[in-house]
């Protein structure tokens, strides 16, 4: 299993100080993490830190160092975001029926009750 060196974390601790957006968090006590993981990975704090410059910069170190570039691949590879679903032709046919399902009956044979009539 993976573990990040103490070295890199100091890193990330120094990324996440950089990239704070507020002056008081009681979440990451104005850290700007709250946390280790297992892997002794750094666990940004979502309130105060902005994710997206902070990870801009962590895949900036990452490029820069060749250990860390194969434990963090999946950083640099590329989401294909235009992926188009075929549709089946049987699911046009269904398009004007309506998306929610029809309500019980309510009707229930036999003479009305009201009030306080007893059940026979």
């Amino acid at each position: 299993m993976f573990t990040l060196d103490e070295l890199h974390l100091d890193e990330a601790k120094k990324i996440a100080l950089n990239h704070r957006k507020k002056k008081r968090c009681d979440d990451c006590y104005d850290r700007g993490w709250i946390g280790v993981s297992e892997q002794n990975l750094l666990v940004l704090c979502t309130r105060c830190v902005d994710m997206d410059a902070a990870m801009e910069d962590w895949k900036k170190y990452v490029s820069e160092n060749e250990e860390l570039k194969e434990h963090f691949a999946e950083l640099f590879a590329e989401h294909a975001e235009n992926e188009v679903e075929e549709t089946h032709p049987t699911q046009q046919a269904y398009e004007h029926k309506k998306a929610h399902p029809v309500g019980k009956n309510a009707y229930v044979p036999g003479p009305k009750r009201t009030g306080r009539a007893k059940k026979i």
